[in-house]
Protein backbone atom coordinates (compact mmCIF):
# COMPACT_ATOMS: atom_id res chain seq x y z
CA UNK A 1 0.00 0.00 0.00
CA UNK A 2 1.40 3.37 -1.03
CA UNK A 3 1.28 6.31 1.39
CA UNK A 4 0.40 9.59 -0.33
CA UNK A 5 1.54 13.04 0.85
CA UNK A 6 0.91 16.58 -0.39
CA UNK A 7 4.07 18.59 -1.01
CA UNK A 8 5.06 22.19 -1.52
CA UNK A 9 7.98 23.62 -3.46
CA UNK A 10 10.68 26.19 -3.03
CA UNK A 11 12.96 27.10 -5.89
CA UNK A 12 16.26 28.94 -5.52
CA UNK A 13 16.73 30.62 -8.90
CA UNK A 14 20.33 31.66 -8.23
CA UNK A 15 21.50 28.20 -7.14
CA UNK A 16 19.09 26.32 -9.45
CA UNK A 17 17.92 24.05 -6.62
CA UNK A 18 14.35 22.77 -6.50
CA UNK A 19 13.31 21.81 -2.98
CA UNK A 20 10.14 19.77 -2.45
CA UNK A 21 8.91 18.78 1.01
CA UNK A 22 5.79 17.32 2.52
CA UNK A 23 3.33 19.80 4.01
CA UNK A 24 3.03 17.91 7.33
CA UNK A 25 5.51 18.49 10.13
CA UNK A 26 8.26 15.90 10.45
CA UNK A 27 11.49 15.27 12.33
CA UNK A 28 14.46 15.04 9.98
CA UNK A 29 16.73 12.00 10.41
CA UNK A 30 19.15 11.80 7.46
CA UNK A 31 19.73 12.39 3.74
CA UNK A 32 20.65 10.11 0.87
CA UNK A 33 22.20 11.21 -2.43
CA UNK A 34 20.96 9.53 -5.58
CA UNK A 35 23.41 10.19 -8.35
CA UNK A 36 24.83 13.69 -8.59
CA UNK A 37 21.54 15.57 -8.70
CA UNK A 38 18.96 14.22 -6.25
CA UNK A 39 18.94 14.23 -2.46
CA UNK A 40 16.22 12.44 -0.47
CA UNK A 41 15.56 13.44 3.15
CA UNK A 42 14.06 10.94 5.58
CA UNK A 43 12.26 11.39 8.89
CA UNK A 44 12.79 9.37 12.07
CA UNK A 45 10.69 6.48 10.71
CA UNK A 46 12.75 6.56 7.48
CA UNK A 47 9.86 7.82 5.37
CA UNK A 48 10.94 10.11 2.49
CA UNK A 49 9.82 13.62 3.45
CA UNK A 50 11.77 15.96 1.16
CA UNK A 51 13.57 15.99 -2.16
CA UNK A 52 16.22 18.37 -3.47
CA UNK A 53 17.05 18.47 -7.16
CA UNK A 54 20.41 20.14 -7.79
CA UNK A 55 20.94 21.88 -11.14
CA UNK A 56 17.20 21.41 -11.56
CA UNK A 57 16.81 23.28 -14.85
CA UNK A 58 19.54 21.14 -16.42
CA UNK A 59 18.28 17.85 -14.96
CA UNK A 60 14.73 18.57 -16.12
CA UNK A 61 15.83 20.26 -19.35
CA UNK A 62 13.60 23.30 -18.78
CA UNK A 63 14.23 26.97 -18.12
CA UNK A 64 14.77 28.34 -14.64
CA UNK A 65 11.76 30.61 -15.23
CA UNK A 66 9.54 27.55 -15.73
CA UNK A 67 10.60 26.28 -12.32
CA UNK A 68 9.54 29.56 -10.74
CA UNK A 69 6.05 29.12 -12.18
CA UNK A 70 3.39 26.76 -10.88
CA UNK A 71 3.48 23.18 -12.08
CA UNK A 72 1.98 19.83 -11.14
CA UNK A 73 4.09 17.00 -9.84
CA UNK A 74 3.47 13.35 -9.13
CA UNK A 75 6.44 11.59 -7.58
CA UNK A 76 6.68 7.94 -6.63
CA UNK A 77 9.42 6.76 -4.30
CA UNK A 78 9.87 3.03 -4.04
CA UNK A 79 12.25 1.58 -1.50
CA UNK A 80 12.96 -2.09 -2.02
CA UNK A 81 15.32 -4.46 -0.31
CA UNK A 82 18.05 -3.78 -2.88
CA UNK A 83 17.03 -0.64 -4.78
CA UNK A 84 15.62 2.85 -4.20
CA UNK A 85 13.78 4.26 -7.22
CA UNK A 86 12.30 7.72 -7.71
CA UNK A 87 10.01 8.57 -10.65
CA UNK A 88 9.12 12.27 -10.97
CA UNK A 89 6.40 13.34 -13.41
CA UNK A 90 6.24 17.11 -13.82
CA UNK A 91 3.55 18.84 -15.87
CA UNK A 92 4.52 22.41 -16.76
CA UNK A 93 2.42 25.03 -18.50
CA UNK A 94 4.18 26.84 -21.32
CA UNK A 95 2.39 29.10 -23.79
CA UNK A 96 -0.98 27.56 -22.83
CA UNK A 97 0.36 24.06 -23.46
CA UNK A 98 0.87 21.36 -20.86
CA UNK A 99 4.40 19.96 -21.14
CA UNK A 100 5.13 16.64 -19.39
CA UNK A 101 8.64 15.97 -18.08
CA UNK A 102 9.47 12.58 -16.58
CA UNK A 103 12.73 11.71 -14.83
CA UNK A 104 13.85 8.50 -13.12
CA UNK A 105 16.52 8.21 -10.45
CA UNK A 106 17.88 4.98 -8.91
CA UNK A 107 20.44 3.90 -6.35
CA UNK A 108 21.28 0.82 -4.34
CA UNK A 109 19.65 0.50 -0.93
CA UNK A 110 23.00 -0.07 0.73
CA UNK A 111 21.89 1.68 3.93
CA UNK A 112 19.12 -0.90 4.42
CA UNK A 113 16.09 1.39 4.50
CA UNK A 114 12.80 -0.45 5.16
CA UNK A 115 10.77 -1.38 2.07
CA UNK A 116 7.95 1.07 1.33
CA UNK A 117 6.18 3.02 -1.38
CA UNK A 118 5.52 6.73 -1.00
CA UNK A 119 3.69 9.07 -3.33
CA UNK A 120 4.27 12.83 -3.28
CA UNK A 121 1.87 15.10 -5.18
CA UNK A 122 1.64 18.79 -5.90
CA UNK A 123 -1.30 20.23 -7.81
Amino acid sequence: MKNLFQIKKDYDFQSDILYLRIVNDYHYQESLEIGNYLILDFDEQYHPVAVEILDASKVLNISKYSLQSDFNLDMEISVGEDLIAVRAQFVLSLHQKRIPVVRDFRTLNDIHLPSQEIGLVME
